[in-house]
């Protein structure tokens, strides 16, 4: 199939205004207008018979779930020698088809931000199929912006969405102002009236929130009304969440999220969710003890979902399965009732990345894929809506400041988490960097959840990227994907999450996050020791393939920046493992030794980072470090020094680097605070 666009065409559009099927009628016209040798489609209407481009849309209202959510919309297209018709069952639908029909053409955008945009040279365009209908099976994706640096880019972000596939963003805003793991509320504040404008005008559903639900009920209110709070150990302590049995907690936290919800008219999901935990952050009083944290928040969110649905019909709440609330099924019981508002966001942080959920190999995946499966299941009996899947793929928190590429882990995932039961799905860009280089999960995660390969798609992604290169650069990514599949293949026993009583004895308590295998057994480590040599075979053939391709591609070159930071994180990683397989066979003197070269490995990792062009990247990316790898690796080398007022410094001198390092970042991206925004290389 080919059409000619030296010579002139003429858009038709069924609907005017400035929602998405205007809209779509702009791009198309700029997009193709942009294709070298184009000429630009101009506005016509239903009097033109000649090369024509019908834009028609349905009546207006999408289809809808329980709780006024939209479903993906289909969407269709088909394309003759002087004539195209783009369908979409709503106006959203329509944008999606008329970006469909774009990349049928060989538009692709690999990245947010005008450099990210690749266009074919025009002005006759072949290509194949001459039609096109989406898939009942496509699960709606969401693109997660979990970080002020995230935010602060929403205008380059929220068209790149669109573009690539996505249809909901979702802003995960935190009111702390240390905010390492969200964005400041403060930021989306500022930002507000432009990016529901443009999440209008892109047919992209707006989702808010994240781990707030503590702040509807005010500290301050301890000391009137202890009741309010929860009880830990006997004694009421007003430190995370509250009690779900105090009738007027439960009052005061529906009026504080009504107003929430009325004052936000733009936000078709809010995320309330409880302290961000592994576990204890929910009342032991006599009225909550026989009920499980599970049961505890689920009972808060019904209450929620019934303050929602009188105010805001139209607009649905998210109930947060993570850590000790995933057993929903267990707290429903029954013939238990849930409100129709109310969707079932599944976080799986207890999984290995190193291999598809849907690995039967892998027990740590197994059970959580089933436990996904039976809390679905019992979800939708009771008449919950929605159930999604919140993902990790682009997280640099959980990765330790580097990103993994998994795009073969996400095509199995999502094929497993389809048959499970999950009705869309959502990737987390957070840890406080924006990417140096074009990054492929976020990128293919909407294609990927459409049912395409990810082969086929990485192939194409990488020839528009790449250009030349675009065949070697493939190769690249599946073998760094290689190199760090070794690395977070997991499992049960491969590590514990740990968090401190307080901040202030991080130095001498080290917290440990996911992913790190301070607790795994001397054959484990050994095992895990021994895959090392394998992880560095396919890290050299990835430099060898980037080294290549670098002498002749600018993006690769980028990439360069990119890869020193995997390869960084992964030599560290293993040099971690070598420190606590000589702490598991007894040697603390050669861990202390290990440990050594550990810290200098962690400080070639700080040494990668010097190229962030943003200081406050640079800095939180030098406290993630520090937290996730540095306190623990100086406490073993402090445990084995000779002296005792050595050790006493080094606590010290430990402390307070960490306490001045987090001091820095608050209020970073608070919208105050905001620095002019940085050029970044295409």
């Amino acid at each position: 199939m080919e059409l000619d666009f030296s010579v002139q065409w003429w858009i038709i559009p069924s609907h005017y205004g400035s929602g998405p099927a205007s809209f779509a009628a702009t791009e198309l016209a700029a997009v193709i207008g942009r294709m070298g040798g184009c000429l630009a489609p101009l506005l016509g209407d239903e009097s033109r018979t000649e090369r024509i481009i019908i834009l028609d849309a349905g009546p207006g209202v999408p289809a809808r779930t329980a709780g006024g959510v939209r479903q993906l919309s289909r969407f269709s297209w088909r394309a003759a020698d002087d004539r195209v018709e783009i369908y979409g069952a709503d106006e959203a639908a329509l944008l999606r088809g008329a970006y469909d029909f774009l990349g049928a053409l060989g538009a692709v955008w690999v990245e947010p931000g005008p450099g990210g945009e690749r266009l074919p040279e025009g002005p006759r365009l072949s290509f194949e199929p001459s039609s096109r209908s989406s898939s009942d099976a496509s699960l709606p994706a969401t693109l997660i912006l979990g970080h002020g640096c995230f935010l602060e880019r929403w205008e380059e972000y929220l068209p790149w969405a669109a573009r690539a596939g996505y249809s909901s963003i979702f802003v995960h805003t935190t009111p702390d102002e240390l905010a390492m793991g969200a964005a400041p509320e403060s930021l989306f504040e500022a930002h507000r009236e432009g990016i529901a404008e443009a999440g209008r005008r892109l047919g992209l559903i707006l989702e808010l929130g994240g781990h707030g639900l503590s702040s509807l009920l005010p500290r301050t209110l301890y000391k009137e009304d202890p009741e309010l709070f929860r009880e830990k150990e006997g004694a009421r302590v007003s430190d995370h969440n509250f009690c779900p049995s105090s009738e007027r907690a439960l009052a005061l936290v529906s009026e504080a999220f009504t107003a929430r919800a009325l004052a936000h008219s733009e936000v078709r999901v809010f995320h309330v969710w409880p302290d961000d935990l592994p576990g204890g952050g929910w009342c032991s009083c006599p009225a909550c003890a026989s009920f499980t944290d599970a049961a505890q928040s689920l009972k808060v969110m019904k209450a929620l979902a019934a303050a929602l649905e009188r105010v805001r019909p139209d607009a649905a709440l998210s109930f947060l399965a993570y850590h000790d609330t995933e057993d929903i099924a267990a707290a429903l019981g029954d013939g238990a009732s849930l409100p129709a508002n109310l969707e079932l966001l599944w976080a799986p942080r207890f999984r290995s990345w190193g291999r598809s959920i849907g690995d039967p190999e892998s027990a740590l995946n197994a059970a959580s894929l089933a436990t996904f499966a039976k809390n679905a299941s019992a979800w939708r009996r009771a008449g919950g809506g929605r159930v999604a899947v919140f993902e990790y793929y682009e997280d640099a928190v959980l990765f330790k400041t580097a990103v993994p590429p998994l795009t073969s882990v996400m095509e199995d995932d999502l094929a497993a988490y389809r048959v499970a039961g999950a009705q869309a799905v959502g990737i987390l860009c957070t840890g406080g960097r924006l990417p140096l280089a074009s990054r492929p999960n976020i990128a293919l995660f909407p294609r990927l959840a459409a049912g395409n390969e990810s082969d086929a798609l990485l192939s194409d992604w990488s020839i528009a990227t790449y250009g030349t290169a675009g065949k070697a650069m493939q190769s690249y990514w599946r073998e760094l994907e290689a190199a760090w599949t070794i690395d977070l293949d997991l499992e049960e026993g491969d590590s514990a999450i740990h968090m401190p009583s307080s901040a202030a004895s991080f130095a001498s308590d080290p917290p440990a996050d996911w992913g790190d295998p301070w607790k795994a057994s001397l054959e484990r480590l050994a095992a895990k020791r021994g895959r090392c040599e394998a992880l560095f075979e396919h890290l050299r053939a990835a430099e060898a393939i980037l080294a290549s391709a670098s002498s002749d591609d600018s993006a690769a070159r980028r990439e360069a920046s990119e890869y020193a930071i995997s390869d960084a994180i992964l030599e560290l990683d293993c040099a971690r493992l070598a420190v606590y397989h000589e702490l598991a066979g007894g040697d603390a003197r050669a861990a202390a030794d290990i440990a050594n070269l550990a810290l200098s490995a962690a400080g070639a990792a700080r040494k990668a980072y010097a190229r962030l062009p943003d200081a406050r990247e640079r800095r939180e990316m030098g406290l993630v470090i520090g937290v996730c790898y540095e306190l623990k690796l100086r406490g073993v080398r402090r445990a084995n020094a000779r002296s005792g007022l050595r050790r006493l410094l080094d606590l010290w001198f430990t402390t307070a680097r960490f306490g001045l390092s987090a001091m820095a970042l608050r209020g970073a991206y608070a919208p105050k605070n905001r620095l002019a925004p940085v050029p970044r290389r295409h």
